[in-house]
């Protein structure tokens, strides 16, 4: 089913599970997710400003070009999605213990893809991100914290202010601009 430029009241969404539902340009602004599932679902040019997510989950979904900026994914499941050319500056990408507000635990985002996505502020708190993609995103002043970066590629990335606090750097990617500001003494490697 295809959604085009549609504004969703939290009526229309709340409770409801969306499987291969394609939404172009629609807008869920200032909207509650609670208990609602999109599986294989893609979300083109879409806008999700000042939205809360809580028992929220995304499977096999892609963002192109749509905001997903000042979201928390704290009460969310993320499990293959694509980020690709996503605006999601200013976001909290981290797992709560159920029932926690602020007790965390792992959150595997080992298979997501962030290239060429903007995530400028946005923040990643014990995330796998084993392998990932962040090819020539913008991460200025995003803070990686007790992430594991192996294998992670951010050649090509914007990467200016940004913070890595105990992360496992272990054959993580750079370009030469990223190894000037790093180094290659930290565990980054030029690719």
């Amino acid at each position: 089913m295809v959604f085009k430029k549609k504004v969703y009241l939290q009526n229309e969404i709340q409770g409801n599970d969306f499987e291969d539902a394609i939404f172009e340009s629609c807008k869920f602004i200032g909207l509650s997710f609670k208990f609602i599932n999109f599986q294989n679902c893609t979300f083109r040019n879409c806008d999700f400003t000042e939205s809360l997510f809580d028992s929220v989950g995304f499977i096999g979904c892609s963002f192109p070009e749509s905001k997903l900026s000042f979201l928390d994914f704290s009460n969310t499941s993320i499990q293959n999605c694509d980020f690709a050319g996503t605006i999601a500056e200013n976001c909290i990408f981290q797992k709560l213990k159920g029932g926690s507000k602020s007790e965390r635990k792992n959150l595997d985002l080992r298979s997501c893809n962030f290239e060429g996505a903007s995530l400028n502020g946005t923040v990643f708190v014990m995330c796998n991100l084993k392998k990932v993609n962040f090819q020539k995103s913008i991460l200025e002043s995003a803070v990686f914290e007790r992430c594991n970066l192996e294998e992670t590629d951010f050649t090509q990335a914007k990467i200016a202010g940004c913070g890595f606090s105990d992360c496992n750097i272990k054959k993580t990617f750079l370009d030469l601009n990223g190894l000037i500001d790093y180094g290659s003494s930290k565990g980054f490697e030029l690719k």
